[in-house]
């Protein structure tokens, strides 16, 4: 009986984390680039140095949560101080953070890279891999808590996009308020860990994690993320000025894209319960290249201007993708990795594709202001492509993860 008690309880506290942090995040930064453009006045190419700063920052960041979280294992503490952190975000933004990218640009860009990159970047990839940790360990899916997060996602972009045309600040006041909510959620949940639970996390070593680097299959899982995982920020960073621009109006675009942004997360929640059955019955690799084939032919599909609507399906479509990407990636580390270094290989790979941001991100913005969106996703969904053809050779398939006798295939076991 106590087992599920407590399976429910850590079900229901951590989704509630996922909803109320994702949406902290989405208030905070769903409409940044509109924010930046028609409220701040900053171009494309600001806004690429802007994105590329906060990766930069993650960058130095992702790696050192990665080997805490592993040490640490399921302890909150974590956690919390992320939470902590990210609790003044309103009256960063408002006080800090804006008036520093009027009066001294490079000061806010760093200022605002050290902040965002941690909180969100690279804090993002800690509470994630919490997640998946905590749900292997209580026996639910992953994919069935993390579509709270989504949900969350999708709350604060529909209300975003109506109370931009109001007053901007308020988003960031709500962030700052659903922040302290995902505090009390984490708070409230149970987590017994057994001695060879504590003895299992304080066996991992640094010389484990930069290990990972002699690992070949972790290398191709990185060469993955460079070409689909990156390629889908830069992609989606500057996104809403093109979507905004459609429309007659400002003002219009802005409570559009609020809406397309709502209802794509919303589907994407609802998807995010079924992508572990498609996971299961594909397999974590097949899993991830039918993710990155997808994406490949809507940002291709999203360089002809047709409309608000045909781009806006475009967009829609990330509501299949993304799920399918989140259940398999973490599918795939279980069966290829040991879990020990779970964190870290998760946070490894967010840590590549903010490393190729800082690269591509100014670069794409330089390319956005000079030949246009449509040529640009042109360009990226091409690469997009041959990344997930030539993953179709390096990633290791479910049945040699297997038969190589990877003793770490299963996961844990389930205990309370």
């Amino acid at each position: 009986m106590l087992k599920i008690d407590l399976r429910k309880r850590n079900y229901i506290a951590v989704s509630a984390v996922s909803f109320f942090y994702l949406f902290a995040w989405s208030a905070a930064m769903s409409f940044f680039v509109i924010w930046l453009g028609q409220v701040m006045g900053i171009g494309s190419t600001q806004t690429g140095i802007l994105y590329s700063a906060n990766s930069f920052m993650a960058l130095v960041m992702q790696p050192l949560l990665g080997f805490v979280s592993d040490k640490i294992g399921l302890k909150k503490n974590l956690l919390l101080g992320i939470l902590l952190i990210l609790l003044p975000i309103g009256p960063f933004f408002i006080y800090v953070y804006g008036p520093l990218l009027k009066s001294a640009f490079w000061l806010g860009a760093i200022v605002g890279g050290l902040y965002l990159g941690f909180v969100f970047n690279a804090g993002y990839g800690a509470i994630d891999s919490f997640m998946d940790k905590i749900s292997r360990k209580y026996g639910f899916e992953y994919g069935r808590c993390r579509m709270f997060g989504s949900f969350g996602w999708a709350a604060a972009t529909f209300l975003a996009g109506r109370i931009i045309n109001i007053d901007p600040n308020i988003t960031f006041w709500l962030a700052s308020f659903a922040s302290l909510l995902a505090m009390i959620a984490l708070a409230t949940t149970k987590i017994n860990l057994s001695t060879e639970e504590k003895e299992r996390a304080d066996s991992v070593k640094l010389k484990d994690t930069f290990g990972l680097v002699k690992n070949k299959k972790f290398i191709f899982l990185l060469i993955f993320m460079i070409g689909v995982g990156s390629i889908y920020d830069v992609y989606d960073q500057q996104f809403g000025t093109y979507f905004v621009r459609q429309f007659s109006s400002a003002a219009a675009g802005n409570k559009w894209f609020g809406d397309l942004g709502s209802i794509q997360t919303f589907f994407e929640a609802i998807f995010l319960a079924v992508a572990p059955v498609i996971c299961k019955k594909l397999g974590a690799k097949r899993t991830l290249l039918l993710a990155g084939t997808i994406m490949s032919i809507r940002i291709v599909g999203s360089s002809f201007q047709w409309g608000p609507l045909w781009i806006g399906a475009m967009k829609f479509i990330h509501s299949f993708e993304k799920p399918l990407f989140l259940v398999a990636q973490f599918k795939y580390i279980s069966l290829n990795f040991d879990l020990r270094l779970s964190s870290s290989i998760y946070l490894g790979c967010l840590f590549t594709s903010s490393a190729m941001s800082i690269i591509l991100s100014p670069l794409f913005g330089k390319f956005y202001a000079s030949i246009g969106f449509s040529k640009t996703y042109v360009i990226i969904g091409i690469l997009a492509c041959v990344f997930t053809l030539l993953s179709s050779k390096l990633l290791t398939g479910d049945k040699r993860a297997l038969n190589y006798g990877n003793k770490f295939a299963e996961g844990e076991q389930v205990t309370a």
